[in-house]
């Protein structure tokens, strides 16, 4: 479709959308690296929500959160994956620390600000770092924090559910009384799937200049841990996370 000037309207949307993007992360950028550790937790959670939600909107992706309950601190939040942007969603609503896969740290400008935001790195198949990352992110419970992780250990296309990996759950093994949070999160447009061999600006471009698109988070009710063993944990937050999956979230304006 073209406007009355004869451009596409995906040109038109990259035309401002793209340097809009630039300048909203390069501002991001310098605060993440002068004073975002010189303000107070509150500083930094206001900081990190105001950024995610900047970012969002310059993408075209509209929020729609939904919640019975404001979730808990401190929390383990586990959830799908479907694009880089769901990190960003999350944030948006309530910053957490995420326990994300190391090669997002060397991702151009966004891995710096990942990074800012007290997310625990781990390598893919190196079972001898995982001891680190899980004390640290015990220790981070200690201090009332929420931490997140994405089970399925990759993304998907949106449409479908993989199979959630066990592992980290030992987190919640380790501290029955902490609440497991499922977190289902859904777009109206699997365009901005993030899978295969696709790049990360190739997947930016697809987002830009595509029409505006909403994303559905819903926090599901919190599972009680117990004496429930990791396996069993896994299988019930995917139940409950695919619940959240069942309603398709609709495009407000389909063509901005």
């Amino acid at each position: 479709m073209q406007d009355r000037h004869g451009l596409p309207r995906a040109v038109l949307r990259v035309g401002w959308r793209f340097p809009a993007l630039f300048g909203w992360m390069v501002l991001g950028l310098t605060w993440a690296l002068t004073g975002f550790r010189l303000v107070g937790p509150a500083g930094r959670a206001w900081s990190i929500r105001t950024f995610a939600r900047g970012l969002l909107a310059v993408c075209g992706v509209q929020l729609r959160a939904a919640g019975a309950a404001p979730i808990p601190a401190p929390a383990l939040l586990v959830g799908n994956h479907v694009s880089w942007l769901d990190i960003f969603v999350v944030h948006a609503l309530q910053p957490v620390t995420f326990i994300a896969k190391s090669e997002i740290r060397s991702w151009p400008v966004i891995g710096t600000l990942v990074s800012a935001s007290g997310t625990l790195f781990i390598e893919r198949g190196n079972r001898a770092a995982m001891p680190r990352v899980i004390d640290e992110a015990v220790s981070r419970f200690g201090r009332q924090e929420r931490v997140m992780f994405f089970p399925e250990g990759t993304t998907s296309d949106g449409t479908s559910l993989l199979k959630f990996h066990s592992s980290l759950f030992v987190l919640a093994e380790r501290q029955p009384d902490l609440p497991v949070v499922p977190v289902s999160i859904q777009y109206s447009s699997g365009r901005t799937a993030y899978i295969g061999d696709m790049t990360l600006l190739r997947s930016m471009v697809t987002i830009l200049s595509g029409p505006s698109v909403a994303v559905s988070l819903q926090i599901q009710p919190p599972l009680s841990v117990g004496d429930r063993r990791r396996q069993v944990l896994a299988e019930a937050a995917r139940e409950s996370v695919a619940m959240g999956l069942r309603t398709q979230p609709q495009d407000s304006s389909a063509d901005c």
